[in-house]
């Protein structure tokens, strides 16, 4: 091999290694996933399928660092996020980790802008930045006529717009998304996709998305089907 072959060759920024989950219910272990090996690398978008219960929810927890595994590694820049301490893993969560669930979970109390530029409160960052950033993604998510709005003002797809626009303010590495037009019309879910797929392109993010729509699995650059606790390259299904 040359050393341009080497240069070439592409190292994952985030590997999941041997990443196993068993829940304990009384007398009963209950094992979700039994050994996942996964490398992601910047630029691309990877689709998860499954059947329900198949712990496809759990392992996008434990790849953003929300839940830990029984036994496993995901590495960050070849660092075991899980040898953090809690502070140490909720900021590396903040600042590197975008997430968009089925249910938006913003907060009805405050505006569009102010749910958007929630992250970076959270993370101290200085407000003139943070105001600039939070108008820009409005902006691109193509919601600046409902900038004052709160949320019991947005139609569902627009506050799933908005929750897209909160999980990259703070440019984050991997953006997770579990089932995020599962809540929607077809041409609203299609419209979220887009979104997701463009903004990955622009940022050069990570994109993994939990998905139980196979048209939209088809259209990401990988599809890995979780079965039996073990991931698993798949075409999906017509």
């Amino acid at each position: 091999m040359t050393m341009t072959d080497t240069q070439q060759i592409t190292t994952p920024d985030f590997q999941a290694r041997g990443i196993a989950k068993t829940f304990i219910q009384g007398q009963t272990k209950l094992k979700v996933l039994q050994g996942v090996d996964l490398d992601l690398t910047r630029g691309e978008m990877v689709a998860i399928v499954g059947t329900s219960g198949s712990g496809k929810t759990t392992l996008l927890q434990i790849l953003g660092g929300l839940d830990s595994p029984t036994s496993g590694s995901m590495l960050y820049n070849n660092e075991d996020i899980f040898l953090k301490d809690d502070q140490k893993l909720s900021e590396f969560r903040n600042k590197t980790i975008g997430f968009v669930f089925q249910f938006h979970h913003l907060l009805p109390e405050f505006t569009a802008l102010e749910n958007i530029m929630m992250p970076g409160m959270i993370a101290g960052m200085d407000n003139k930045t943070l105001l600039d950033r939070g108008r820009l993604l409005i902006d691109q998510v193509g919601l600046t006529d409902r900038i004052e709005h709160k949320v019991g003002e947005l139609s569902g797809g627009e506050q799933q717009r908005v929750a897209l626009a909160r999980a990259m303010i703070m440019k984050p590495a991997l953006l997770l998304a579990d089932e995020p037009t599962g809540n929607l019309d077809p041409d609203t879910g299609n419209m979220v996709f887009e979104l997701i797929k463009k903004m990955n392109l622009e940022l050069g993010l990570i994109t993994v998305m939990v998905t139980h729509n196979h048209e939209l699995a088809k259209r990401m650059d990988r599809c890995l089907s979780l079965e039996k606790g073990f991931l698993r390259e798949t075409v999906p299904a017509t």
